[in-house]
């Protein structure tokens, strides 16, 4: 299958921000964590050099209910050349007025997805589907909420279907027993939630190289409706080249 303009995959390449710096958690736990850069801006460059289009940025304080990053975020969307991702601790329309209206490209609804379906549809009619996407990330299909703290009792699939239902088109699925592990990405369950849906699917959690990056572009070459691959600790611990990755994702089979 030939990729199109109107149909294509991207990597985004992560930057998970606490206190300023670029850290890693390994399964979402706020005291499993790695720091790798006291300076995401020169990350941020670096991907960019490399050839990425997006950055995935995630606020762990604001997640965690600890501050923000917001300022760091506007400056990464206005200087860094990359269109920027963004989630945690986005739960008002507030909030989104705040990422979106500052230049993010598109803004991650996660907790306040599956406690205020409400604002999805808002955000939806507001920004526009392309801009909105609801973060799902779960242990098996036990979705999990503030910042990977709780349990809902939601089924992960009724919930897409749900969320589709108001709107959204594109999720982002995290496997949390996978995230920071680098065990391989759950592919399976990822392409079964889409299809579930009828929604797109941005695949995240364990990802341990570029085998990993071209097996999810694989998949979509073939049909399945995933349209990216996010990726972080494989960068940072040497395991995945961003240029190369960049490479084999918008390559044409």
């Amino acid at each position: 299958m030939r990729v199109t303009e109107s149909r294509r995959i991207d990597l985004f390449p992560a930057i998970d921000l606490r206190r300023g710096r670029c850290v890693r958690l390994e399964r979402g736990e706020a005291d499993r964590e790695t720091a790798y850069s006291d300076d995401p801006r020169e990350v941020a460059a670096g991907f960019a050099a490399a050839g990425a289009a997006w950055v995935h940025v995630v606020d762990l304080d604001a997640a965690f209910g600890d501050g923000s990053n917001r300022a760091l975020i506007r400056d990464l969307a206005a200087s860094s050349g990359l269109r920027v991702q963004t989630g945690g601790g986005l739960r008002t329309d507030a909030d989104l007025e705040e990422v979106l209206g500052a230049g993010a490209a598109r803004a991650v609804i996660g907790t306040a997805a599956i406690e205020n379906p409400e604002l999805v549809r808002r955000a939806v009619e507001r920004w526009g589907a392309e801009r909105i996407a609801v973060g799902l990330d779960a242990r098996g299909r036990r979705p999990a909420v503030r910042g990977w703290t709780e349990e809902s009792s939601r089924d992960l699939f009724d919930l897409g279907r749900s969320l589709a239902g108001l709107g959204v088109r594109t999720f982002i699925y995290t496997d949390i027993d996978r995230d920071g592990m680098m065990m391989g990405p759950n592919l399976p369950l990822s392409i079964e939630l889409a299809e579930s849906s009828g929604a797109e699917v941005i695949v995240s959690g364990g990802i341990r190289g570029v085998e990993d990056v071209e097996a999810v572009a694989d998949a979509f070459r073939g049909g399945a409706p995933l349209v990216g691959v996010i990726t972080g600790k494989a960068i940072y611990e040497g395991r995945l080249d961003v240029a190369e990755a960049v490479r084999r994702i918008r390559a044409e089979r």
